[in-house]
């Protein structure tokens, strides 16, 4: 052994002798030299430019710098990233030993590879849960390669992450099948239920409860005690919450936190594990019992610790409780976990707005409950679990919790990612919700709408009360008299009456109120009531002050509420009423059956004698009508009928030409003095009255051309009557079988030719005396008759003065001459054709749509 050594030391001495003399040859000490000069010109700056850049700051040996949580990391930052001022001297370090080499080799500093998932587990023992990475102001750690990634980018998820995957939304981890499989297996539901709703009330009421002492924002409103003694009891579920509780405490002591490096890794399947577990405590509840529980047991939770903030500075006992915890930093608002518990707020609130849609699903019907929500709610009560977990994570760290310790990137990044993953599927189950809820709306209104039908068409009752009940569905009441005197009054105060259903808008009621009020008297309301309903497809707060303005001055019945009309009843009032925009009034006998869609044309045309205004009561009348100017101008001027009476010949003309009206009016008074008659010209405007007419009705009076109808309104019941001659007349004609009686018709002829001169706003005129014949032109025709009276003026002695000009007429009738028919707005009696009343031909159709046209 000594030979050996010796041989050893002899080589060794025998290899320094040679270093030496290679070292002194001219050649290495010339290579020495160039390298001696190339280090102080190149290397040498380099390495006092990274000295400025990263400077080693000694520190003095003992006292506080000794401690391993105070000293300063040597990682290098870029210069324009800040660190933040509660990040620096106490920032923790794994300890360095020969063995452990958490950072990488010790010689090369090569990166430690990621140790297989099966070791994961091994490195609880090795890093220390206070182990943080880097962080910048805003919390979030800066890139480093010797930390892992972020948790979205490691499990895909995250704000950039798909909403959907194949047509399905992505929520789980895995294959969200794959999960939905394994958390189906923990359900066996035993039809238990309870009061889902009163135990979230009471849970939500404790996460948004204020405390000074911790929350940063201003100062709220105190919330309104409320009442919980008629709350269903929950006392047999006070005992499921505490093992809930203990079990969700347990877990979260044996490796839930999600603190330093073991968050990447040993936390995640430990909650997982610890949420199959608390859901098999509660596997025999719905689901949405699932979700309110646990909830309960974080609100349970979460609730002590608020307690405990909130009367820490004041109660003794809390005070000592608060010691025993090791939790004195709750009472300092700058603390940390004031961040800590604003982001868990914001989960809380996330979970409980998942669950109150998962509460909503459950109340639909049972077979709305497709796979649409099936698929999905379970995946959603995992995650409730899951934030759960969490949440109880963040409170129970408050035990020795420091005023400067932050929230690792692990947990912001995990509270964030399940906030944004409970919302993505809040998203995708509201949707789904509101569908399903806008189809049971739309078949709920499908079954009343038919019901309605039934009740009005073919059903037999014995009174009015039921059908309108059915036809108001939540109204109950009704409004009576005008002023002071009205009053809240029954639907049943209307019991075998006949009634008058004023169905109107808002806007386009003026007129008919006016004429209703001049004939709503003691005899009519002797003989049937009206009852105003108004209509509109979407009621504003102004609507219904406008509401309460107009039904303050109506003398008849208003019905209350009208805003609560079901869509059911709107689309049975449009559609098999006829009701658009212009009012109608829907006559029921006192058993309830409808007599009449709209009374409007009959009451305009017969007033009171139109009672009871039933469709024989209707041939009746227009059986013993003759077509006369008496009937024609009946209740619109007074003058006119007293004209008429004396026995003077009455000429009415329209049109808007000034020059025109002044022309004609000038002919006819020549041939009043040449035929010797006595005549009184009245103006009657046009249909559709606009504000263009009352300069011409001024203009008129001003020249005393001629007597004109008081005013617009006056002018407008004119051509209202017409056009209601019309609607009723086409009503009586289509309970015929034959168009032969149709075409044979004179008073509808007649009336056809009035709404079209009425509607073009051209020149015209109609000539009569009390029940004599009416003669009528358009105002050229006319023109030309009256400047030819020396040529028919011989026939007057003999056919007298109204046929002699008629004949006249027709015999100088251009060879085709037609008019164009505007038809007015009526109840669906829209012929499919209409002739001609001067060629006899069938009219083109078109549709006109008209605005504020003068």
């Amino acid at each position: 052994m000594a030979n050996k050594c010796d041989g050893h030391n002899a080589h060794f001495d025998k290899t320094k002798e040679e270093a030496k003399k290679l070292i002194q040859s001219p050649i290495i000490s010339i290579s020495l030299a160039f390298f001696l000069c190339f280090f102080s010109l190149y290397i040498s700056p380099s390495l006092s430019i990274m000295a400025q850049n990263f400077p080693l700051v000694p520190k003095p040996l003992g006292g506080a710098s000794d401690d391993p949580l105070k000293r300063v990391s040597l990682i290098p930052r870029v210069p324009e990233h800040k660190v933040p001022e509660n990040v620096g001297e106490r920032r923790p370090l794994a300890p360095r030993t020969g063995e452990e080499k958490p950072f990488g080799e010790e010689e090369g500093h090569h990166l430690a590879p990621k140790p297989p998932s099966h070791e994961i587990e091994k490195l609880s023992d090795v890093v220390p849960k206070s182990v943080r990475p880097h962080e910048s102001e805003d919390g979030l750690p800066k890139q480093s390669l010797i930390f892992p990634k972020p948790l979205g980018q490691r499990l895909g998820l995250g704000k950039k992450a798909p909403f959907q995957r194949g047509g399905r939304p992505m929520f789980a981890l895995s294959d969200d099948r794959v999960m939905l499989e394994k958390v189906s297996k923990t359900h066996s539901p035993d039809m238990l239920s309870f009061d889902v709703i009163s135990l979230l009330s009471i849970v939500h009421d404790i996460f948004k409860s204020h405390v000074p002492s911790l929350d940063r924002s201003p100062s709220k409103a105190p919330l309104v005690f409320k009442d919980y003694a008629d709350y269903t009891s929950f006392e047999a579920f006070a005992e499921l919450i505490d093992q809930i509780s203990c079990e969700i405490e347990c877990k979260c002591m044996h490796g839930g936190e999600s603190q330093g490096l073991m968050s990447s890794g040993f936390h995640l399947d430990s909650r997982h594990t610890a949420a199959f577990s608390v859901l098999s405590l509660i596997s025999k509840y719905r689901w949405d019992a699932k979700a309110v529980l646990v909830l309960a047991a974080l609100a349970v939770k979460y609730g002590v610790f608020l307690l405990l903030a909130e009367t820490y500075a004041t109660n003794q006992l809390t005070k000592s409780l608060a010691m025993i915890k090791q939790i004195p930093g709750i009472s300092s608002q700058e603390t940390s976990f004031n961040k800590r518990l604003e982001k868990s707020r914001v989960l809380m609130q996330d979970m409980v707005d998942l669950t109150t849609t998962i509460i909503k699903i459950y109340e639909l019907p049972p077979h709305y409950i497709t796979e649409a929500f099936t698929g999905h709610v379970p995946i959603a009560v995992y995650w409730i679990v899951r934030s759960v977990l969490l949440c109880t994570s963040q409170i129970s760290c408050v035990s020795g919790f420091r005023q400067d310790q932050v929230m690792s990137f692990m947990e912001v990044s995990e509270v964030h990612e399940n906030s944004e993953r409970l919302r993505k599927i809040n998203a995708y189950l509201t949707e789904q919700l509101n569908k399903s809820l806008d189809s049971i709306k739309e078949k709920k209104t499908e079954d009343e709408y038919q019901e309605l039908i039934r009740i009005f068409t073919t059903m037999i009752h014995i009174d009015i009360v039921l059908p309108l009940l059915r036809l108001f569905r939540s109204i109950d009441f009704l409004y009576h008299g005008s002023g002071h005197s009205k009053r809240r009054v029954g639907i049943d105060a209307l019991s075998q009456k006949n009634v008058l259903l004023l169905i109107s808008d808002l806007e386009n009621l003026e007129r008919e109120m006016y004429i209703l009020e001049q004939l709503y008297n003691d005899a009519w309301q002797q003989s049937f009531e009206i009852l105003w309903v108004p209509i509109q497809d979407h009621w504003t707060e102004s609507d219904k002050t406008k509401y309460e303005t107009l039904h303050s001055g109506m003398k008849w019945y208003v019905l209350g509420e009208p805003w609560m009309l079901s869509a059911a009843s709107l689309r049975f009032i449009k559609e098999w009423w006829g009701f658009k925009t212009k009012p109608i009034l829907v006559a029921l006998d006192p058993k309830g059956q409808v007599v009449s869609t709209n009374a409007f044309p009959m009451i305009w045309i017969w007033q009171t004698f139109a009672h009871p205004f039933t469709n024989s009561r209707e041939r009746d009348l227009w059986a013993e009508q003759e077509w006369n100017l008496e009937f024609l101008i009946d209740g619109t001027d007074p003058h006119s009928l007293t004209q008429m009476a004396e026995g003077k010949f009455i000429c009415l003309y329209g049109g808007e030409d000034m020059q025109w009206i002044r022309n004609f009016t000038n002919l006819w008074r020549g041939i009043s003095k040449a035929a010797d008659i006595q005549l009184e010209m009245v103006y009657v405007g046009k249909r559709n009255p606009k504000n263009g007419l009352q300069p011409i009705i001024d203009r008129i009076r001003e020249e005393r051309i001629s007597h004109t109808l008081v005013d617009i309104f006056q002018i407008w019941f004119f051509w209202t009557r017409i056009e209601s001659m019309w609607e009723s007349k086409q009503r009586v004609l289509k309970q015929r079988t034959t168009r032969k009686e149709e075409r044979e018709d004179i008073v509808l002829q007649e009336i056809t030719s009035l709404l079209g001169y009425g509607g073009e706003g051209g020149g015209w005129g109609l000539v009569s005396r009390a029940s004599e014949l009416m003669v009528r032109a358009k105002g050229n025709v006319f023109e030309i008759a009256l400047t030819e009276f020396d040529q028919w003026s011989g026939e007057i002695p003999s056919k007298g003065f109204l046929r002699a000009l008629y004949d006249h007429l027709m015999a100088r009738r251009p060879p085709h001459h037609c008019t164009r028919f505007m038809l007015p707005e009526s109840s669906g009696i829209i012929p499919n054709s209409v002739e001609c009343t001067e060629c006899r031909r069938t009219m083109d159709k078109f549709y006109l749509f008209q605005c504020c046209l003068e």
